[in-house]
Parts: structure tokens; C-alpha cells; sequence
């Protein structure tokens, strides 16, 4: 529910980045594994990789949902560091065109902007990998935001491996709603994670990222277990397979929208901001779950995480 006692709907916190896309021919994705199954992105051992094309988008986890929420129509902000060079500049006038506050930012002079290196399978489904320098993101700390941030909502990305804990700590003291799609860092101590999940308004994860607390082939089963750690609301997206949902009442599903893929840089950011974007505007867990859907499938269609993100109108139609 949107409160007029505070100064914006919802702040996103977590990572900024620029991204520079590669796309190319030569690499093969290759499966691994049991009922976590991994994919590989290989490339010959020794080979000259040609890049067909080459792009310079913004992005990050606490960007790209910060944006999305904006373009749905929320007063949004974002809870981040830059450096003080021309990346982290790029970003926050980035922020600024898409409607976003930019008060809350740290500069950090001693680092750099965090910056991403974007492999892409150039095939019909657009695999990726991502090389990340963490640069500046790797210094937010708790002591970067007040005790009680201005918002009803907070959205929780990535954060960094030594101070990841205490954040989370000050942000359930604070009693806000908050939807949190744990990162790579929090996601390699699971029992520290399992401890906030209580307090946790939406847990979001993918299928890969659920396999990590217990190793389930069922999804309802997976759901159920994790709703039991205690979040009000749990949602696992498993890419072409859709999305669920579970509430500890109702298991919910979405399918997946077809859709050309052009790019699935922010997929994952753009469905979890459109699903949170629409339970902040009073929609149930069908409904949202559709804005998600909407917004991922859009996103694919564009080059980068944030040309393809969707207004209110459009969402809506």
C-alpha cells in the first residue's frame, strides 16, 4: 500500500554498476549436475572470442529495480555507493532521467564505480554471463542510511560479502516491508540468511538460487520450505518454466510470456520489481505476479536491464 507519510513509495539498496555487453557466436552451454543442475558457458581453451556486437548500458541490482519501480509510477530512491569518476556520474544522471532520487548515494573517492563485463550467447536464448568488478558497491555499509529510511518499502539486491549482515540487521529493526532477492555473498551463508527471513515481506529467489537451502526436485515442496523459514510471502521464478508463489496458504503459478529474446541482462530485477510494484499498489499475488511476468518478458526485448522496462499504462494493458 502506497502512505503518503512518507517521502518515497519505495528505496532499493544494493549495487550500481555499468555493464558492457558482448555478444557472440562462439561459446556452447554445457549442463551439469544433480537436482541442482548448473549450466556452463564454455569457450575453447586458447581461442582469439570474436564479439559481434558491443554495448554500454547501466545497471545493478538496487538500479534496475529503483528504475523499474519509477517507471511504474512510484516515488522511488536508492541506497548505494559510486565513485567519484565518469561511470558514477553516468549512473546517477542515469538515475536522475528515470525519475529516481538520488540523495541517498554515497560517493566513494578511494574506489572505483562498479563495473560488469556481460558475455552473451548469441543464440535464440541469450545466455549470459557476468564478470563484476564490485568497485564502489563493495563498501556500502549500515552506516550508510538512517535507522528509519523514508519509505514504506525496501528492495534488497546483492550486497557485499563483510558488511551484508549488519545491513540486513538494520533494516528489519526498522519495521518496513522488505523484498529481498538475497545475492551470491548472502547466498554462501545460508543459516545468517535463514535468521532475517522471519522479519522478510518477500523472498525472492530463482530456482538455482531455492536449490541452495534445501535440494528439492518438487517446487511446492520447495516453497513450502522455504515459506516455513518464515517469510509472509515466497516466490521462485524458474525462467521459460514461469514463476510461483507461495503464501503459506495458496501455491500460485504464471507462466512464462512467449517473447523474442534479444538480451536476459535484469530479467530477474524486472519481474521482481513489477511483482513488488504491484503488491505496493494494493494488487493481489495473481496480479502481481502477472506485472512481473509483463515486465521480465518486455526486458528481453531490449538491449541492457532497463530499456525494456515497462510504465504503468503500458503494464496495465
Amino acid at each position: 500500500m502506497i502512505s503518503k507519510k512518507n517521502q518515497f513509495d519505495l528505496i532499493s539498496i544494493g549495487g550500481a554498476t555499468v555493464d558492457l555487453s558482448f555478444y557472440s557466436k562462439d561459446g556452447e552451454l554445457v549442463s551439469v549436475g544433480g537436482a541442482a543442475k548448473q549450466r556452463m558457458l564454455a569457450f575453447e581453451y586458447g581461442a582469439k572470442i570474436v564479439a559481434d556486437r558491443v554495448y554500454a548500458t547501466c545497471g545493478g541490482g538496487a538500479s534496475n529495480s529503483a528504475i523499474a519501480a519509477s517507471r511504474l509510477g512510484l516515488k522511488t530512491a536508492i541506497v548505494c555507493r559510486v565513485g567519484n569518476d565518469d561511470n558514477g556520474r553516468l549512473i546517477i544522471k542515469n538515475l536522475k532521467n528515470n525519475k529516481v532520487d538520488s540523495g541517498l548515494i554515497k560517493i566513494n573517492r578511494q574506489a572505483a564505480t562498479g563495473f560488469s563485463v556481460i558475455l552473451t550467447i548469441d543464440n535464440p536464448a541469450k545466455e549470459h554471463i557476468a564478470f563484476i568488478h564490485r568497485g564502489a558497491n563493495g563498501n556500502l555499509s549500515a552506516n550508510d542510511f538512517a535507522a528509519d529510511l523514508p519509505a514504506g518499502w525496501c528492495y534488497v539486491t546483492s550486497l557485499p560479502a563483510d558488511s551484508w549482515c549488519e545491513i540486513m540487521a538494520k533494516l528489519v529493526k526498522a519495521d518496513k516491508n522488505i523484498v529481498w532477492n538475497p545475492g551470491n555473498e548472502q547466498l554462501k551463508d545460508i543459516s545468517a540468511v535463514k535468521k532475517f527471513l522471519p522479519k522478510i515481506r518477500l523472498l525472492m529467489l530463482n530456482r538455482r538460487e531455492a536449490l541452495e537451502f534445501r535440494k528439492l526436485k518438487e517446487i511446492k515442496g520447495l516453497l513450502a520450505y522455504l515459506q516455513g523459514l518464515g517469510p509472509k510471502l515466497t516466490v521462485i521464478t524458474d525462467g521459460v518454466n514461469g514463476a510461483y508463489a507461495f503464501d503459506g496458504r495458496k501455491y500460485y503459478y504464471m507462466k512464462a510470456a512467449s517473447s523474442k529474446v534479444i538480451n536476459t541482462l535484469g530479467v530477474g530485477d524486472a519481474f521482481g520489481a513489477g511483482l513488488t510494484s504491484a503488491l505496493i499498489y494494493d494488487k493481489n499475488i495473481k496480479e502481481a505476479l502477472t506485472w512481473g511476468i509483463k515486465n521480465s518478458a518486455s526486458v528481453v526485448r531490449g538491449i541492457g536491464a532497463q530499456a525494456g522496462l515497462l510504465t504503468k499504462k503500458e503494464i496495465e494493458k
